[in-house]
């Protein structure tokens, strides 16, 4: 299980000075790797280093090996991860990875020793009180990141501990959707009254200062949109939340890895399915429950909202708008309430799969309530 914290760096100006150079010279040599790789069509590691470090060491003496090597393996991570169909660049102020021999952090005292251009750099920080559970941990991975508008540094520590083992096999269905965020087997509703008046108000405001186009609407402009990030953010944690205290073992949610790049609708449903932060939301299911020992599974979307939930008929007329009923045993449900206890009982498929006993389904002692 990793954890990344975030911690705010402070230091003399001097020091402040040495990381920027390194910052600016870290991704000036992964550019010139990420070039070479791209150029020879390889992102192999091994031969991207005897072709590349000793030149780069002969360039750029002041960066030392730690540093050179690992521009060289972001660089390979970032061609692996276009597979080579363009070239990855780095703008001058992109974040740099620290290792074990770049960076040392004693968490107890507050300061970390911080390799630079110009030696080491003492930084100090303040652990925010919450972030102290994650102290024990083992550090696995640093980034540094540099903020020029306000001339600050961060450090971003991934810490890692062992995963609670999950126990239990009760399973909780979780339909996703762009009226209801999460609908859950177990009948609880979460719609998207706050989410859909805040994108409302935004785009409004959006609307405005587009049409003056000064460099004052430009400025609003975007700090109004990491409000509106920040704020489906929150809702998505609060969610979550919610979801992974419930007494369940085992979170079954659709795979809707490709559902943007299916049929579009039109233009006001493309906006909609744009705006839908259903993956934001998975992530901190996923990472929440996992810290509880819950399981989260992943199960196939085909025919959750067409299948009736009771007698397993599946036909495409029973769904009429938010409303379900099955033309072969007549069952009326909320068409979100039926499609997630298609996913719960889609959940104990899949754990059946794996050899896991029977679980119970979190859904309602009467099925056939009228919802």
């Amino acid at each position: 299980m990793d954890r990344t914290i975030k911690l705010k760096l402070e230091m003399p100006d001097e020091g402040k000075e040495n990381l920027r150079q390194t910052v600016v010279l870290f991704n000036q040599v992964f550019n010139e790797v990420a070039k070479y790789g791209f150029e020879n069509h390889t992102y192999s590691k091994v031969s991207i280093h005897h072709a590349t470090y000793y030149d780069i060491r002969e360039r750029h003496p002041e960066l030392n090996s730690s540093h050179v090597q690992g521009a060289r393996d972001v660089a390979c991570e970032a061609l692996k991860g276009v597979k080579l169909k363009r070239l990855p660049q780095s703008i001058p102020f992109s974040a740099i990875r620290y290792n074990k021999n770049t960076i040392r952090i004693v968490f107890e005292h507050g300061y970390a020793s911080v390799s630079s251009v110009n030696g080491r750099v003492k930084v100090c920080f303040t652990i925010p009180k919450y972030y102290e559970q994650y102290l024990g941990w083992e550090v696995r991975s640093s980034t540094l990141n540099y903020d020029s508008r306000n001339d600050l540094f961060y450090l971003h520590v991934t810490l890692r501990t062992e995963s609670p083992k999950p126990s239990g096999n009760t399973v909780l269905g979780i339909d996703r959707g762009i009226v209801n965020v999460a609908v859950c087997s177990n009948n609880v509703f979460f719609n998207d009254s706050k989410v859909k008046n805040a994108r409302a108000k935004y785009a409004y405001l959006r609307k405005e200062l587009q049409s003056k186009g000064t460099k004052s609407a430009k400025r609003l402009l975007k700090k109004m949109s990491r409000k509106e990030r920040r704020f489906v953010t929150d809702v998505n944690h609060c969610i979550a939340k919610d979801i992974v205290n419930m007494p369940f073992d085992v979170i079954a949610l659709e795979d809707l890895t490709s559902i943007r790049v299916q049929k579009r609708k039109g233009k006001n449903f493309n906006r909609k399915l744009n705006n839908w932060s259903f993956y934001q939301l998975e992530q901190f299911i996923r990472y929440k429950a996992e810290a509880l020992g819950k399981q989260v599974v992943s199960v196939d979307p085909r025919f959750s909202s067409q299948k009736c939930s009771k007698c397993g008929h599946t036909y495409k007329g029973n769904r009429d708008g938010s409303s379900y009923r099955c033309r072969s045993c007549g069952f009326q449900i909320h068409a979100d309430l039926n499609a997630a206890r298609n996913i719960a009982q889609a959940g104990i498929s899949c754990l059946s799969r794996l050899s896991v006993n029977q679980p119970n389904v979190g859904m309602s002692a009467v099925q056939d309530t009228v919802q």
